[in-house]
C-alpha cells in the first residue's frame, strides 16, 4: 500500500473522533473524558513514537523549553481538550468537525501578528471563505446573529487554543523533535486533568461507556495515528497534508450516518465555504518548508 493510500485510511479512522466524542459525552463528564483521553494518549505516544530513542532530547531540555512545553500542554492539552469535549456535548458533531477547522486560519493570522510571517493571497482568499462559513453556521444563516449556541463558542475557543499553542511551538520550540513535543503536551494534560478529576469527581462508570472508549482508543487514536506516521514515512508530507482535507468531509458524513444528525442548509453552505477556505490554505501550506515537522507536531489528537 502506498503512502497516499495509508494516509487516506488514517484520515478515515481519525475522522471518527467527533462521533466517538459525542457518544462518550453521554457516559463521562467533559473533564473525566478529557483526562482519560490524555492519559491513554500519553501511553500510546511512548510506544508508538519510540520515545526511548529521544531520551537525550528529553533530558537536555532547558528551563525555557520546559516552560514553553508546559504552556503548550496547558493550552492544547488541557484547555482545548475540555473546551472541545464541552463543545461537542452542547453542540453537534457536525459543527465540531466544521468549526474547529478555523484552526488553520487562526494559525496564519497569529503567524502574521506574532511571528511577522507573510499573509499571502492564499491566506486572504481562504480567510474570506472560512470566516463566512463560520458565521453561516453559528448564526444559522444570519437568523440568530446575537444568540450563538454555547457549544459553538466552546468549539471556536478550542480552535483558538490549538492555534495559540502552534504559535508558541513555532516561536520557541522549532528545534525540539516533534515526538518530544507530543509527549510533553499529553503528559502535562494527563497530570493536570487527572488532578482536577479527583477534585471534581466522576460519574459511575458503565460497561457501555468503557466499550465505546476502548473502540475510540483503538480505532481513532492507536490505529489512526499509527497509520498517519506510517504515511509520512512512505510519501511526501505535502501529499499527507492534502489527504487530510478529507477529514472534515468524512467527519460530517459519519455524524449523519452514525448519529443521525440532520444536515441543515446553513451547515451545508457553511461547510462548503469552510472547506474551500481550508483547501486554499492547506494547498498553500503543503508547499512550505518544515511541513513534516508541523504535521508530526500538531496532528496527534487535534490537529
Amino acid at each position: 500500500m502506498d503512502g497516499v493510500a495509508i494516509a487516506l485510511v488514517s484520515c478515515m479512522l481519525m475522522a471518527t473522533e467527533a462521533v466517538f466524542t459525542k457518544i462518550l459525552t453521554s457516559h463521562f463528564t467533559p473533564l473525566s473524558l478529557a483526562a482519560m483521553t490524555s492519559f491513554t494518549a500519553t501511553i500510546i505516544v511512548i510506544f508508538l513514537l519510540e520515545i526511548k530513542h529521544k531520551a537525550c532530547e528529553v533530558t537536555s531540555l532547558t528551563r525555557h523549553d520546559a516552560l514553553m512545553m508546559l504552556t503548550i500542554g496547558l493550552l492544547s492539552g488541557v484547555l482545548a481538550q475540555v473546551l472541545y469535549v464541552s463543545g461537542v456535548l452542547y453542540s453537534t458533531a457536525t459543527n465540531a468537525v466544521l468549526l474547529t477547522r478555523l484552526n488553520s486560519l487562526l494559525i496564519a493570522v497569529m503567524g502574521v501578528v506574532f511571528l511577522k510571517e507573510k499573509f499571502t493571497k492564499h491566506h486572504i482568499v481562504g480567510s474570506i471563505f472560512m470566516v463566512l462559513g463560520v458565521l453561516l453556521i453559528i448564526t444559522k444563516n444570519f437568523t440568530e446573529i446575537f444568540t450563538p449556541q454555547p457549544g459553538d463558542i466552546f468549539l471556536l475557543g478550542t480552535a483558538i487554543c490549538w492555534a495559540s499553542s502552534n504559535i508558541v511551538m513555532k516561536k520557541h520550540l522549532t528545534k525540539i523533535p516533534p515526538e518530544v513535543l507530543v509527549l510533553g503536551r499529553h503528559v502535562v494534560a494527563a497530570v493536570t486533568l487527572t488532578f482536577f478529576v479527583f477534585i471534581a469527581g466522576t460519574r459511575p462508570i458503565e460497561s457501555e461507556g468503557v466499550a465505546y472508549f476502548t473502540g475510540y482508543v483503538i480505532i481513532t487514536v492507536l490505529i489512526g495515528q499509527y497509520l498517519w506516521y506510517k504515511a509520512l514515512e512512505h510519501t511526501t508530507a505535502s501529499n499527507v497534508a492534502l489527504t487530510s482535507l478529507t477529514i472534515p468531509l468524512l467527519g460530517v458524513l459519519y455524524a449523519n450516518v452514525f448519529l443521525g444528525e440532520t444536515l441543515f442548509d446553513y451547515q451545508i453552505l457553511g461547510g462548503v465555504s469552510i472547506f474551500i477556505g481550508l483547501a486554499v490554505i492547506e494547498i498553500h501550506m503543503s508547499t512550505l518548508k518544515k511541513i513534516e515537522h508541523r504535521l508530526k507536531s500538531i496532528h496527534f489528537l487535534h490537529h
